[in-house]
């Protein structure tokens, strides 16, 4: 929310100074674009937490539960590997680009738009790995519930 406001005040303030004072002021553009990318990622993350994020699982629905963790792990499982790739190439951009600095914030260093993504695609693994122990919890309450079944 706070990446998404200070877009939104170095935006206006890109309009205020530059057709209201005719002062071109050139660090705002690329402040809201840095700040967007940022919000955007941690943004995927908070609707993996909350699971907002777009699934399409008018096949699954027609699946049994235990069909459904199934299958929901190895989505996951696929997502996770995605993940971890798209995490290796942040490290590998931070270190390729740790001496580069933004052309008009010539004290932020390109690399930290590269940590910012990193972090958020932490959060996003971790958010992963929270529900496929929740499928996996699935999983084990129906196989005891289909043993105690048997038993009795």
């Amino acid at each position: 929310m706070i990446g998404f406001v200070g877009m939104l005040l170095a935006t206006a303030g890109q309009v205020l100074f530059r057709y209201v004072l005719r002062i071109p002021v050139p660090w705002t553009e690329e402040l809201a674009r840095i700040l967007f990318t940022q919000s955007m990622f941690l943004a995927i993350a908070l609707a993996i937490r909350e699971k907002n994020h777009i699934i399409i699982d008018f096949l699954f629905k027609k699946l049994s539960l235990r069909s459904q963790a199934i299958g929901r792990i190895v989505f996951d499982i696929a997502i996770l590997l995605l993940l971890f790739l798209l995490a290796n190439g942040t490290i590998l951009m931070a270190q390729i680009t740790w001496n580069s600095y933004m052309i008009a914030l010539s004290w932020v260093r390109t690399a930290y738009l590269y940590i910012g993504e990193f972090i958020a695609v932490i959060f996003m693994i971790f958010y992963f790995l929270l529900e496929i122990l929740e499928n996996i919890k699935i999983l084990k309450t129906k196989s005891q519930q289909n043993v105690k079944g048997r038993l009795l």
